[in-house]
């Protein structure tokens, strides 16, 4: 009896949720109803809100205003083709050598050493076509309690990433987390989305077997170590299952050469196009290693990493802010400073090179120079613990009690095992009454 009385409970709770939160509409992907508890807005609302975050976890924005309009116009065509055009969407390039590719409401993303990899330019509107179906089937918007879930970790991650023992910065702030982000969709809804790829992809003039050849390629780079997509592919069904579905809506909508516009492939404008970035991308090699050092505290070697990068590319902010946490690391803090007013030169809105000027204000106590520091940094990745903690650190020192307890309050809900984090916050408990 008590099981039947807990059903009905649940279908009444379920009705209640379908007539007053969002409720049921229509899946444009699949035709039918379904329970919707994000509506349209608030989807685009928690899209924009990840974006900064989004940013900082990726190592920052690639910018290349050229490619940036190619690639975008790309992403346009898909999702003018799509279930759901009318939802706005941007296209943002990630500066950073892992290889991934995601979307959520409102935002499509994919890496530099991503796109490095891609061989045309059919290939790009595959993984884009595939990432906005999961957009337009509302995969992303059941995801998200996941994401808001992940985005604490992510948090902490970044905490741990600059905290030791010590104090002492042990790992690039965003480089910690950057593999973290992601979700994690069944089998059933990938399926769904290689088909809807594919017809997105014919349907804007694109080959859609290029979408086979994509799902080869995934492939080969998985058996490499570091990517994202290790994880990804080792959760879902079988390459050649995938392979065979694009096939078969292929062959259902006769989409091989219904829409093809042009060869369909545009290999060589791609290698135009995309020449630049495979050049800044190899510049990365050192640095992506330098990393990994500055992980194992291995501070000298990952100084020498750093300047043979920025001796490859001296336009890339993250060289130089790599250099400032291998400096830090060294007991260098008037250098270390230099190199992350250089990175903050080349990009002003890289926060890692925020955060390690603020930490290195913090060691000399210069509270009010770290304050400023930490502000921006908690304004540009809203999650970092690391930066509100720093906050409330700063204003601790400034003998600001109350207005520090606000940033430690968050940074301690983060961390109920952090000794440290608690105790100032206690302080200023006491010293506020």
């Amino acid at each position: 009896m008590r099981h039947t009385a807990g059903k009905w409970l649940l279908l009444a709770l379920c009705a209640i949720l379908c007539a007053s939160v969002a409720g049921c509409r229509l899946n444009p992907v699949t035709g039918a109803m379904e329970l919707v508890l994000v509506g349209p807005e608030r989807e685009l609302a928690m899209g924009h809100g990840t974006h900064p975050n989004v940013l900082f976890m990726y190592d920052g924005e690639y910018y290349d205003a050229a490619l940036n309009r190619y690639l975008g116009t790309i992403v346009m065509r898909l999702h003018a083709t799509s279930h759901r055009p009318e939802m706005p969407t941007e296209f943002t390039m990630l500066n950073t050598s892992v290889v991934n590719a995601f979307a959520t409401p409102g935002h499509v993303y994919a890496t530099r050493g991503f796109l490095a990899r891609l061989e045309n330019e059919a290939q790009f509107a595959a993984v884009m076509g595939h990432e906005l179906g999961h957009v337009t089937a509302g995969h992303t918007a059941k995801q998200f309690t996941t994401s808001i879930l992940t985005s604490l970790a992510l948090g902490v991650a970044d905490f741990a990433a600059g905290e030791s023992a010590a104090g002492q910065l042990a790992v690039g702030a965003g480089q910690f987390s950057i593999t973290m982000l992601g979700f994690s969709y069944s089998r059933e809804q990938e399926r769904q989305v290689d088909r809807v790829g594919a017809y997105y992809m014919a349907l804007a003039g694109w080959d859609p077997r290029q979408a086979i050849a994509m799902q080869r390629l995934l492939a080969s780079l998985s058996t490499r170590k570091g990517t994202v997509l290790d994880k990804y592919l080792s959760t879902h069904t079988d390459v050649e299952d995938r392979i065979a579905e694009i096939e078969s809506v292929i062959a259902e909508k006769d989409l091989a050469r219904r829409y093809l516009q042009g060869d369909g492939i545009y290999a060589g404008r791609w290698e135009r196009r995309l020449e630049p970035l495979r050049r800044v991308d190899g510049a990365f090699g050192p640095y992506d290693k330098g990393v990994k050092l500055l992980a194992e505290r291995k501070f000298e070697q990952a100084l020498a990493a750093a300047e043979q990068s920025i001796a490859m590319r001296a336009d890339q902010a993250q060289f130089y802010s790599l250099k400032g946490d291998a400096l830090r690391g060294l007991k260098g803090p008037d250098e270390a400073l230099a190199a992350y007013r250089q990175s903050l030169g080349r990009d002003p809105r890289y926060v890692p090179a925020n955060i390690g000027l603020g930490l290195v204000f913090l060691g000399q106590e210069q509270f009010g120079p770290a304050e400023e520091q930490f502000v921006v940094a908690a304004h540009g990745y809203p999650n970092s613990v690391l930066a509100r903690y720093g906050l409330g650190l700063a204003r601790y020192g400034l003998a600001r009690y109350a207005e520090a307890i606000g940033p430690l309050e968050l940074a301690a809900g983060a961390l109920p095992k952090e000794p440290r984090v608690h105790y100032v916050l206690a302080v200023c408990y006491d010293k506020t009454g």
